[in-house]
């Protein structure tokens, strides 16, 4: 219960400490009166490279950024309790790769900030890697991330978008990379499962086995007790031979005395 609890808490950390960036630079913006929205990225330009790394960090508007930070929030918390052991490395790379994705696959002369790419890579990387790993929890936790956010479905098609400023480039370019990760984190995971695996039983062999201990202790018992036996009888003839070659004097002797007195 302890570590579970613990675990718990660690998955809170990042998905707090991300949320409250986002709301910290927007809030920045409405006090200083700065927009840093130009800084967001321009897809196929040099300038906008820079737009990879701050894109997710920048939103039109608080709306904008509400609807960003339950869904980002959710979904990192997700990471954490499901894939602990790589979380941060997939967080990175889901953060960087939709970025280049949509930067490659992002309409000219248009800016895209928001972190709505970086939500549709862990939607559709929860989605496909509980389905393709067969897990139960992590799949039914992928069909919660539909029912709450169906719209990672079909926000990835510029016909059903509400708002032409709506940026279903980014939306793909996450999806895009969500479908990859899931597919390539299931050679990882069984990598690791086998690691764990071989790990144990050499953990087992360094160590008295239960199974030696209490399974077949009996039979070792058994095996001792039956040489015993062995080694007993063993001595119990050696102790016959020894004994009849002076049972065949005594009788030699009665003999010589026997023929003596004759």
């Amino acid at each position: 219960m302890d570590r579970e609890r613990k675990d718990f808490i660690n998955a809170l950390i990042v998905p707090i400490g991300f949320v409250f960036l986002l709301w910290a630079i927007k809030i920045m913006e409405t006090i200083s009166g700065i927009s840093l929205s130009e800084y967001g990225l321009e897809p196929r330009t040099l300038r906008g490279l820079i737009g990879i790394f701050t894109m997710p960090l920048l939103h039109s508007g608080f709306s904008h950024l509400a609807s960003n930070t339950l869904a980002s929030f959710i979904l990192l918390f997700g990471l954490y309790i499901f894939y602990k052991e790589f979380a941060t490395k997939l967080f990175l790379l889901f953060y960087l790769f939709s970025g280049i994705a949509a930067w490659i696959i992002g309409r000219s002369g248009s800016i895209h900030i928001g972190a709505s790419g970086l939500v549709y890579a862990l939607a559709w990387f929860h989605i496909l890697s509980g389905i393709i790993k067969r897990n139960k929890p992590q799949s039914a936790f992928g069909l919660i991330v539909i029912f709450l956010y169906g719209g990672v479905i079909w926000g990835i098609f510029p016909d059903f978008q509400s708002s032409p400023r709506i940026s279903w480039q980014g939306h793909l370019g996450g999806a895009i990379t969500g479908f990859v990760f899931a597919f390539y984190y299931k050679r990882i995971a069984i990598a690791q499962q086998e690691k764990e695996t071989e790990e144990e039983e050499d953990e087992l062999s360094e160590e008295n086995p239960y199974w030696l201990e209490y399974g077949h202790h009996n039979d070792i018992k058994r095996g001792e007790e039956n040489k015993a036996e062995e080694v007993k009888e063993i001595k119990e003839e050696i102790k016959i031979e020894e004994i009849k070659p002076v049972e065949k004097i005594e009788e030699d002797k009665e003999k010589f005395k026997y023929t003596y007195k004759e």
